[in-house]
């Protein structure tokens, strides 16, 4: 790309490191670093790593100094990371009518969420994120996008657009359904001149072009971390959409499982519930119902569930691939019984639930019959 002359990772004590991006020219950045964030006029990136449990009211002390360490430029604009900057940085560049683009990328995503969505659930996040960091892998996403074009400040803006949709695909692209962390920090550079564009989005070539840049770089970062989603079991699908071990013991109860045996069925139903070809199903069942829900499934009645999904018959062969025919027999007793209606669980949930319930039953009662 002509207007980056370098790219350096500088090894540091402690497995830490820092990369110096230099451009040839001096260019506008417009970015959300805590370091000369903002706009800014520069020649000069770096993205400097911290500890993994970084805590620093003088963080802006750690980047000057961090800055002058290296001999950059006052003005120059530093982001930080507590991903492993010499293991995970990584860059993309892309064609762009008759030119190019560039980004670069650090990326770790322990502490990632779906935008929006409160902040649950971070004691074991962070336990997790601590034993990651063992293996040399931590958090947050720093991109830096790089235009071979003068943009106008709206351009500027909307580049931002693709740039981080690119981000969010790049974790979609390995299975995250989170849309990125909670620490992610973003930046636009181009050079400074006449003629500027006054769009960047994801309808424009330059768009494009970062999109695409900021979804191979993205998602090489988190390959090379080596981590991927946390895998769900059956119950933990379940639990997201509202269904609650006891109701899974109710529909057992409903089959006639009695209490003294509660135990021996909530360690089948464990078992069974994470196992890969279950996890499979319950899987397909969800995203399909997922896809209803908002009426994109092809040619289905407006606000009506193919019949596939809840009719019984994805329950039935749940429960089938746990116990054959025993399993099935189950399954059309609580589907009869439906002792999860009116729970406010759409049908394709509360079917899949009898299926999964039945097979174990089915299992179970083969089992002492054997």
């Amino acid at each position: 790309m002509r207007y980056v002359r370098s790219v350096e990772v500088h090894g540091e004590d402690n497995f830490e490191a820092t990369a110096v991006i230099r451009f040839t020219e001096r260019m506008e950045v417009l970015s959300s670093a805590p370091l000369n964030g903002g706009h800014a006029v520069t020649d000069t990136v770096f993205i400097m790593q911290v500890p993994h449990d970084f805590c620093c009211e003088d963080y802006m002390k750690i980047l000057r100094d961090k800055a002058a360490q290296y001999s950059l430029p006052e003005d120059s604009v530093g982001f930080m990371t507590a991903a492993e900057v010499r293991y995970v940085f990584s860059s993309a560049e892309e064609p762009c009518d008759g030119d190019s683009v560039y980004v670069a990328s650090t990326a770790g995503v322990t502490n990632c969420v779906c935008a929006g969505d409160p902040l649950t659930d971070w004691e074991r996040r962070s336990q997790r994120s601590a034993e990651i960091y063992r293996r040399l892998i931590a958090g947050t996403i720093n991109v830096v996008a790089v235009s071979p074009y003068p943009l106008s400040d709206p351009g500027k803006i909307n580049l931002m657009i693709p740039l981080v949709e690119g981000k969010t695909l790049a974790m979609r692209d390995l299975g995250y359904e989170e849309t990125g962390t909670t620490s992610d920090a973003m930046a636009v550079v181009s050079p400074i001149g006449p003629d500027r564009c006054e769009f960047g989005g994801t309808g424009t070539p330059l768009g494009m072009a970062v999109a695409r840049c900021v979804r191979k770089s993205v998602a090489e970062c988190i390959r090379k971390r080596g981590e991927s989603p946390e895998p769900k079991t059956s119950m933990q699908m379940f639990q997201q959409r509202g269904v609650t071990p006891e109701m899974v013991w109710e529909c057992a109860s409903a089959c006639g499982m009695s209490e003294d045996v509660r135990a021996e069925f909530d360690e089948v139903f464990d078992a069974m519930g994470g196992d890969p070809d279950i996890c499979a199903l319950v899987h397909a069942t969800f995203a399909a119902g997922y896809m209803s829900d908002r009426n994109c499934i092809h040619d289905q009645m407006e606000g009506e569930a193919p019949d596939v999904l809840v009719d019984g018959t994805l329950a039935m062969f749940l429960a089938g691939r746990i116990s054959e025919t025993r399993g099935s027999d189950a399954t059309v007793d609580l589907l009869r019984m439906h002792p999860l209606r009116g729970r406010g669980i759409p049908e394709y949930v509360e079917n899949t639930v009898y299926g999964l319930v039945a097979g174990v039953v089915g299992y179970l009662t083969g089992f002492s019959d054997d």
